[in-house]
């Protein structure tokens, strides 16, 4: 059996795992009213706000549900792109 350094080992399986656990994602429902957002709103708003043109990727909750903004309210939703949506993550991680 070869030997790979531990920084190369693959994690479990659990570990790996898409890291959204929230159900109401893996829905039509939810699909649907991403395609929706997406397809009304194709531009990240982030990058609107600063002058840049950028095509969104994800669909965020404005206010995270579990700081209790509302799951399924349109008026929650906003378009992001990849990197908006993964700086505004990161900052709400710290909350």
């Amino acid at each position: 059996m070869p030997y790979f350094p531990a920084s190369k080992r693959t994690k479990p399986r659990q570990e790996r795992e898409h890291r959204h656990q929230e159900p109401r994602y893996h829905t039509t429902k939810w699909r649907e009213l991403r395609a929706y957002v997406l397809q009304g709103s194709p531009l990240c708003t982030m990058c609107e706000q600063v002058g840049v043109v950028t095509l969104a990727q994800m669909v965020d909750h404005i206010q995270p549900v579990r700081l209790g903004g509302e799951f399924w309210d349109q008026s929650n939703l906003q378009p992001l792109c990849n990197s908006c949506h993964a700086s505004k993550s990161g900052k709400e991680a710290k909350l």
